[in-house]
C-alpha cells in the first residue's frame, strides 16, 4: 500500500503590516488514488464513496464526472500532458463525520520512473468559492517548483496582486509542500505542509482519531481566529471578493453563511477605511 497518513505541522507566515506566523499539529493523507476504490479500514473507519469517519467523495475534488484519476488526467491534458501519469498522490483532509473543508489540495503526478510531471492544485476560499490551479512540468526530480500569477480571491487581506511559487518538496515517508506570494519582488506571504508520513491501517487511525480528535473540525474556527487578529491586531486592510473571473474558478456557490461572511466582510472593510 502506498496511501499514507501524515502526521505533522501547517505554518503560516506573513510580513506586513505587522509580521504575523502561525503554526498548528495538523494530519492530512497522502493517498494513492488508485488505491481509493479497495482502501476500505472498518468497519465504517475509512472508506470511498461511502458513510464513515473518514470518506473520500469524488465530487469533492476538481470538475466534471469520473473518478479522481479521470478528473486529473483530463486536467493533464489540457495543458499539453497526454501521457497518463503512473501515479497520483492526493493530499487532503478527507470528510470526518460527512464534513470537510480543504483550503487547499494537491494532486502529485508521477511518470513511470516516479519523476514529477505535475502538481494540480485546488484551493477553496471561505466564501464558496473553487479554484484549481493546473501545475505541470517536464518530468522532474523533487524538489519541484513552479511560478505563476495569483488569480483567485483567498484571504481578504490580500488583493489579487502577486506571484506565487509552489514547491513539491517531498512525498512518501516524508511530506512537504511549500506555498510562497511574492509581491513587488519580496515575499508577503509563506505557508509550509510538513510532516512524517505512515502507512494506513486500522491501529494508525485509531491513534489518528486519539491524538487528533477534533482537528479536521478547526479548521474553519482556526480561519476566523487568526482573521480577527489580522485586523485588530496587525491592522490589516480589507479587500472586496471580486467577482470570479477565471475558467479555472470551477465552483461558486453562496450559501446563507458565505453570504453572511461576505456581508461582514463588506462592514470591516467600510470600518477599516473609516479609522484610517
Amino acid at each position: 500500500m502506498k496511501s499514507r497518513i501524515v502526521w505533522g505541522t501547517v505554518a503560516h507566515w506573513r510580513g506586513a503590516p505587522k509580521e504575523h506566523s502561525f503554526s498548528y499539529p495538523v494530519f492530512t493523507f497522502a493517498f494513492d488514488v488508485d488505491e481509493l476504490s479497495t482502501l476500505r479500514v472498518g468497519p465504517r473507519l475509512l472508506a470511498y464513496e461511502k458513510r464513515a469517519v473518514f470518506s473520500v467523495r469524488n465530487a469533492d475534488y476538481l470538475s466534471g464526472e469520473g473518478t479522481i484519476r479521470e478528473k486529473v488526467e483530463r486536467v493533464l491534458k489540457a495543458h499539453g500532458r497526454n501521457e497518463s501519469p503512473a501515479r497520483i498522490t492526493l493530499f487532503t483532509s478527507p470528510r470526518y463525520f460527512g464534513y470537510v473543508f480543504n483550503p487547499v489540495s494537491f494532486f502529485a503526478c508521477f511518470d513511470s520512473n516516479e519523476k514529477v510531471v505535475g502538481l494540480i492544485t485546488q484551493v477553496n476560499n471561505t466564501f464558496g468559492d473553487t479554484h484549481v490551479y493546473p501545475l505541470v512540468c517536464e518530468p522532474s526530480e523533487m524538489p519541484v517548483q513552479w511560478s505563476f500569477s495569483k488569480d483567485f480571491f483567498v484571504s481578504p487581506f490580500f488583493n489579487m496582486e502577486g506571484q506565487y511559487e509552489v514547491a513539491l518538496e517531498a512525498e512518501g515517508e516524508r511530506a512537504k509542500v511549500r506555498v510562497d506570494l511574492h509581491k513587488d519582488g519580496q515575499k508577503a506571504f509563506a505557508a509550509t505542509l510538513s510532516g512524517d508520513g505512515m502507512v494506513i491501517a486500522r491501529g494508525v487511525l485509531w491513534a489518528t482519531l486519539r491524538k487528533f480528535p477534533i482537528t479536521s473540525l478547526l479548521t474553519m474556527p482556526r480561519i476566523h481566529g487568526q482573521a480577527m487578529q489580522l485586523y485588530f491586531k496587525a491592522r490589516a486592510n480589507v479587500y472586496a471578493r471580486p467577482d470570479p473571473a477565471s475558467s479555472y474558478t470551477i465552483r461558486s456557490r453562496q450559501n446563507i453563511i458565505h453570504k453572511a461572511r461576505l456581508a461582514l466582510l463588506s462592514v470591516l472593510r467600510r470600518v477599516r477605511e473609516m479609522t484610517r
